[in-house]
């Protein structure tokens, strides 16, 4: 058994350290545990000063403030990936108070797989009460959550105890109507069919959003009175400020919209009205936002600053049916700390888990091939680098390339998509770079022959077109390369998504790279940075009729089927009339 305990640190490096530290108290018992940390954009140095205290834990980095529900929902992925049959999500403004907390949640939740989620009694942590009027010695006892219910006709939720002092009084386990987001262990069903949380809600109901669609799919929410954690209420947002004034406006309106009776909507209409008359100015511009359908993260504040993230780069490999190739792949790959490799073996009848333990890799397997899309989308879900290096099975890295593509990617700042030069095993170069493809360019290839305006070609400096990277007059700026060996900044992938999980195999680094010029993001050459590829490694081993299928699913998910009927007609009279007689490729079907 997996359980994963994941926390967001948002610029809060004093409050994350505390947690983990005090999460360093807990039983355990026999699982395996892992925390993970995800950095939601932080610029106050919290990723260096978290990796040094606490090296054995995972950062993810966002790259920017994905609000608690897209935070969250990255980690849940990557523990999804690791494989976790529980998650502990907790704020990192807590402070474990119990060492049996764990155990005692899971001997809670596993007694019935109904229960998807149970959280423990809250206690404000001291000198964080919201009144001032305690005794010394009450402190430390003053209830924040011990259960409760959702108030649908006010479209709240109400903590039952919070504010009173306790004397046991709600020491027992018993079902409940809400959890608390604060911290809250949840099966790994509820999100297989939930899908986690909605990152519209960004801040705010998003918890409230969740419960109610796993209610309505049949599970069951507890509360857990025998053990108990600190909160220091508010540490992220603040009491009163103006971010919690916008979201939990806009959203109790989101919300109650989408879920309230005819009676609650028209009661939420007129309190808007109200509030966007009398309302302070974060609550008057909460409701604009709603009426005009803004969601997720609004830009109530921006901070200067690096981002960090506690490696350089993540190389992601999939495996299928090529262990031995893979093999001498990871043997060409230089050691180093400031690099973690990822290997997924995606179905393989010919895996690497044999002897994959030789070698320091985070190691992944599926129980069938998933095709490339999401194979490589796994390992960018689960790497932690600013940089994420895809590379094929079938790569063999010469010396000093990754260094060559990392030192380029720096000249750039993380602004370029990179890829490097494809060298065949006899030594002859491989074509590796195009434009994308088009019944233009198609025309100019086959009837003008304008080499590499349709069909790949290996990039050069083009006459009469001048090209300026910073400091390195050496790459050369393409429309695409090809996905055996490409370099993706996180901060680009945060902005342009992951590969289009549409296809199979074929035609996804055609569809990221139209995507990237959508974006305006540039695609660099770089011949310096040299790899051996002995292609079409894993396409082979699928066999050359499923292979052809693939490739015509993938060419009409790309093009459309009228704009891929019409192009395959001009390519059938280029092949049968034209000046240049070129063997087909991935784009002629």
């Amino acid at each position: 058994m997996k359980i994963a305990i994941i926390t967001l640190n948002y610029n809060g490096k004093k409050d994350t350290l505390e947690l983990l530290e005090s999460l360093s108290s807990l039983r355990t018992m026999n699982y395996e545990l892992r925390t993970i940390v995800v950095d939601n954009g932080s610029v106050d140095g919290s990723v260096s000063v978290i990796h040094q205290a606490f090296p054995e834990v995972d950062i993810l980095q966002t790259g920017n403030n994905s609000g608690f529900s897209g935070g969250f929902n990255k980690g849940i992925d990557y523990a999804k990936i690791w494989g976790a049959d529980y998650f502990l999500l907790i704020n990192n403004d807590c402070v474990i108070k119990d060492d049996n907390l764990l155990a005692e949640l899971l001997r809670t939740i596993q007694s019935d797989p109904k229960k998807g989620f149970v959280s423990p009694k809250i206690y404000f942590a001291p000198g964080f009460e919201f009144r001032k009027d305690y005794k010394k010695e009450d402190l430390g006892k003053v209830i924040w959550y011990a259960g409760g219910k959702f108030d649908w006709d006010n479209i709240q939720s109400v903590h039952r105890g919070i504010d009173e002092i306790d004397i046991g009084q709600y020491d027992w386990v018993e079902e409940t109507e809400i959890f608390s987001g604060a911290c809250v262990l949840i099966r790994k069903e509820v999100f297989e069919k939930t899908g986690g949380f909605d990152e519209r809600f960004f801040l705010y109901f998003e918890d409230s959003d969740l419960a109610k669609r796993a209610l309505d799919a049949g599970f069951r929410i507890y509360y857990d009175g025998s053990v108990s954690i600190y909160h220091k209420v508010s540490r992220s947002t603040g009491i009163g400020s103006k971010i919690t004034d916008y979201y939990h406006t806009r959203n109790r309106l989101f919300f109650g919209m989408k879920y309230g009776k005819f009676r609650t909507r028209v009661a939420l209409l007129r309190e808007a009205l109200k509030l966007f008359i009398f309302g302070r100015p974060a609550q008057r511009r909460g409701v604009l936002d709603f009426y005009l359908g803004i969601r997720g993260g609004a830009k109530l504040f921006h901070l200067e600053g690096g981002i960090e993230y506690p490696i350089k780069l993540s190389i992601g490999i999939v495996n299928y049916n090529t262990a031995d190739l893979t093999r001498k792949l990871l043997e060409s790959i230089p050691n180093s700390p400031d690099i973690e490799i990822i290997v997924l073996d995606n179905g393989s009848l010919d895996p690497c888990k044999e002897w994959i333990s030789k070698f320091n890799v985070k190691y992944l397997a599926n129980n069938e091939n998933e095709g490339f899309s999401k194979g490589y989308n796994k390992t960018i879900k689960y790497s932690l680098g600013q940089y994420y290096l895809m590379l094929n099975s079938d790569i063999e890295v010469l010396p000093k390339s990754i260094s060559e593509l990392i030192k380029t990617e720096d000249e750039f700042k993380g602004e370029a998509v990179l890829g490097g030069k494809l060298i065949f095993p006899d030594g002859s170069e491989q074509d590796s770079a195009y434009h994308l493809p088009s019944i233009t360019g198609a025309f100019r290839e086959y009837f003008l022959k304008k080499t590499g305006s349709y069909f790949m070609f290996q990039p050069g400096n083009p006459p009469g077109r001048s090209q300026s990277p910073p400091s390195r007059c050496t790459v050369i700026r393409v429309e695409g390369l090809v996905m055996a060996c490409f370099m993706i900044p996180k901060k680009i992938l945060s902005k342009v998504g992951l590969l289009d999980e549409g296809t199979f195999i074929f035609f996804e680094d055609i569809e990221y790279c139209r995507r990237l010029k959508q974006f305006n993001i540039p695609v660099y050459f770089v011949p310096s940075a040299k790899f051996l590829h002995f292609h079409g490694g894993s396409t082979k081993r699928i066999g050359r009729e499923k292979a052809n299928e693939h490739l015509i699913e993938a060419s009409k998910h790309y093009h459309g089927k009228f704009y891929y009927t019409l192009l395959s007609f001009v390519l059938r009279l280029g092949q049968k009339f034209g000046r240049v007689k070129t063997p087909q490729t991935k784009w002629t079907k």
